[in-house]
């Protein structure tokens, strides 16, 4: 797929989709299908080809499924699975482990609409519905302050306005953005993928994670019907927590480039380098100073990997408890392992290359990948401001607000 060419959205969801039943058994198919997945990553990366083969699969083996409340049929995961769905997928490709986050990032939001819109989204997510992603603009403007245009019409809305950034919009049968009612309340809009007027394009260019395609969807006078459209916020119970995952689940995306590289690393070591002329030993890998420096790429990872779990396990708790104590635990160790990972994946994509030497650049090891992908996946949202807001808070107990991403 080049990258300006105009696409229709994905069809309707094959109807023979597997319903996981259980966190392990969503674990152990993960699992399988990235040792699949990791074969093609490079070719992938270096020919920019989008992983629609992998989303295909994911989708039949009921991934896209398993966070669906157990009341509607799903396996409802814990967060510490989600958590590790993302790492593992992201171990293999980050470019596959980031297409679906936003699909699991926005389902929980059907949970804000009424018993048969929950019952309709949710049963259609089970048959293998995808959910994409469209608020985002390519503008100077702040993020939030939207230039697209919405008009009430008798039974729903029509939309006109071009954004950016549409992960995973390409496979989505449902392409949701926020906007905003009379009354400037935010409401989530999914529009239907195949609607007249929707056109998604492939022109994602960035250095890194290039087979997301994250480029542009065009809104043409679409329709959208008021059952299609949901509360962006809501006082029911659950609403205070269903955010929580969206930052959670870019740690563990990095926390997955972060292994592969490390595991890439080794190989390269173990395999390709020769020894320094002034290294004692016969073999690179026994170099004092490349074991050392490898032990504390191993030693960020790890630490990183243990943030991840420990912030996952919150989410856990907030999501059973519900209680404002608790939902602010889970987001301050979100932000925690959003900094460690991001900066464990950073560093090892970088300094790896300190071990090895400059073969390890060569095209054919396609190791300057997991670099491209560390740091333009680290970019999602500025460490500098969750840093300030988590100084603030430690500091002065200024708890950081709504839209700090914290």
């Amino acid at each position: 797929m080049t990258s300006t060419t105009a696409v229709r959205a994905a069809a309707p969801a094959d109807t023979s989709v597997h319903i996981v039943r259980s966190d392990a058994e969503a674990l152990e198919i993960v699992t399988r299908l990235a040792a699949e997945f990791r074969k093609g990553a490079q070719a992938r990366d270096q020919n920019r080809i989008l992983p629609a083969d992998e989303i295909g699969e994911l989708t039949r083996n009921g991934i896209f499924g398993v966070a669906v409340p157990k009341e509607f049929g799903g396996a409802g995961v814990s967060a510490r699975t989600i958590a590790d769905i993302f790492r593992i997928l992201s171990d293999a490709d980050p470019s596959i482990g980031q297409i679906p986050q936003n699909h699991f990032c926005w389902l929980p939001l059907f949970s804000n609409g009424t018993p048969e819109q929950e019952a309709f989204f949710y049963g259609r997510i089970l048959a293998g519905d995808r959910i994409g992603n469209a608020h985002s603009e390519d503008t100077r403007k702040r993020p939030g302050d939207y230039e697209h245009q919405l008009t009430r019409v008798p039974g729903g809305w029509r939309i006109t306005g071009r954004k950016y950034y549409s992960t995973g919009a390409i496979f989505a049968q449902w392409i949701p953005f926020i906007g905003q009612d009379e009354q400037n309340n935010q409401l989530m809009f999914f529009v239907d993928a195949s609607s007249d007027g929707v056109t998604v394009v492939d022109d994602w260019r960035g250095m890194g994670q290039r087979t997301t395609a994250s480029g542009t969807t065009i809104f043409d006078d679409v329709f959208v019907p008021d059952a299609n459209v949901f509360p962006f916020a809501s006082d029911k119970p659950g609403n205070r927590g269903r955010m929580l995952l969206a930052s959670l689940i870019h740690a563990a995306i990095d926390q997955g480039i972060a292994e592969a590289t490390l595991a890439d690393a080794r190989h390269y070591i173990l395999n390709h380098n020769r020894p320094w002329i002034d290294n004692p030993y016969d073999e690179h890998a026994k170099e004092p100073f490349v074991i050392k420096e490898f032990g504390e790429l191993a030693v960020a990872i790890r630490t990183a990997g243990l943030s991840l779990r420990h912030a996952a396990d919150l989410v856990d708790i907030a999501h059973s408890t519900r209680t404002e104590n608790d939902v602010l635990e889970a987001r301050l160790a979100i932000a925690d392992a959003r900094l460690n990972c991001g900066a464990a994946a950073t560093k090892v994509a970088d300094e790896f290359f300190l071990l090895t030497g400059a073969r390890a650049t060569l095209d054919k090891y396609g190791l300057d990948r997991h670099w491209r992908n560390a740091r333009t996946h680290s970019l999602h949202d500025p460490f500098r401001w969750k840093l300030y807001h988590l100084g603030n808070y430690h500091l002065n107990g200024v708890v950081p607000g709504p839209r700090t991403y914290i």
